[in-house]
């Protein structure tokens, strides 16, 4: 088959490799569609310890069953399907209770330690095929719609855990493609008034302009502070989503809170400068709650296809960019130049088909 292969940093090639071999209890699935997430990214321009090169990339899926293994059952060829990287061990308590996503026994993880995406064929590991990490696409989505899922399944655990709901204030930082889908879905789950902050403003302008926040702020630091509270009568948001890799963005989002008010890092920092410096006291004297997002329960996979089915969840306003396999460098120098919201790798059609 053809895949795109990170041979090390910033070193991408398409090859021609063996097919993979499918596995008793898992399925071979042709790639229709694979999006760029800003992990893929990371991998390809810094690395990171979880993924060992050379590595087939690429975690956002969707495709077609074309093989079952011995002893699949619950699937059938020609199943439509999406594959989300589940790394759960399905034994440990935090996976018999629903919280495999922080599972103390992880398996390869598809697209770091297991081949992902970025290539015609895929066979999941067993234990996302076990953990529901395999999911139908419901008729009325398109395969590049569904490979929206993954991120969305995200974002769902993290306004799980910020408990985002009705007649919630919602500030969202960050006008990424993750930041722009935490709009939506606070919408989706009641909020009355979502906000979005963002340093860059000509992307900060585009998440507007699509995703139509109802208020936009390009501060940071204490300037962010006072356009807040004024939007919120001086209270701060309910929520604040922090959906930026930024030291000083996490350290003023409590700020940003009110009382009894939910922050939720959602974007990670570099383990090697992992250290963010907050005010405790603030959550001491406004019992604000602090919550972490790393990404999704197979349930919420499911949850993600259905909105996007539904509506609620628009996700052809996210795919700005469309590549095909042997597209892969130009594909990530644009996500890396902020050029798109959402690029999608195609890897059996040819740039004429894309275009026509």
């Amino acid at each position: 088959m053809k895949a795109a292969v990170v041979e090390k940093i910033r070193d991408a090639r398409v090859l021609e490799v063996e097919d993979p071999k499918t596995l008793p209890g898992s399925m071979k699935i042709r790639v229709e569609a694979c999006a760029v997430c800003g992990s893929d990214l990371r991998i390809f321009t810094k690395g990171d310890p979880r993924a060992t090169f050379p590595r087939i990339i690429g975690h956002e899926i969707a495709g077609t069953i074309v093989e079952l293994g011995e002893g699949t059952t619950g699937y059938a060829v020609g199943d439509r399907v999406c594959v989300a990287p589940g790394h759960g061990c399905g034994e440990c308590k935090y996976c018999k209770n629903d919280m495999g996503n922080v599972c103390v026994n992880p398996q390869p993880s598809i697209g770091y330690a297991s081949s992902g995406g970025f290539a015609q064929y895929i066979v999941p590991p067993v234990n996302v095929v076990k953990n529901g990490f395999v999911n139908r696409i419901p008729d009325n989505l398109s395969f590049e719609e569904a490979s929206m899922s993954e991120l969305l399944a995200c974002c769902i655990n993290a306004q799980e855990r910020a408990m985002v709901g009705e007649g919630d204030t919602v500030l969202v930082i960050g006008p990424g493609p993750a930041g722009c889908m935490h709009i939506q879905l606070a919408r989706a789950r009641g909020a009355k008034k979502v906000l979005l902050s963002g340093r860059t403003p000509g992307r900060l302008q585009k998440a507007a302009e699509r995703f139509h926040p109802d208020a936009v702020f390009t501060e940071q630091g204490d300037a962010l502070v006072e356009r807040v509270l004024t939007e919120t009568d001086g209270l701060g948001a309910d929520v604040v989503i922090v959906a930026a890799p930024s030291h000083e963005t996490q350290e003023v989002a409590i700020k940003l809170a009110a009382p009894r008010g939910r922050v939720n890092f959602f974007g990670g920092l570099p383990k090697d400068n992992c250290i963010s410096h907050i005010e405790a006291n603030i959550i001491h004297y406004k019992e604000v709650m602090l919550t972490g997002a790393s990404s999704s329960l197979g349930r919420q996979n499911r949850e993600a296809l259905q909105l996007i089915s539904e509506g609620k969840v628009k996700a052809s306003d996210y795919i700005t960019h469309r590549y095909t396999l042997d597209e892969f460098n130009e594909a990530f120098a644009a996500v890396e130049r902020k050029d798109t919201i959402k690029a999608v790798l195609f890897p059996w059609k040819t740039r004429a088909e894309l275009n026509g």
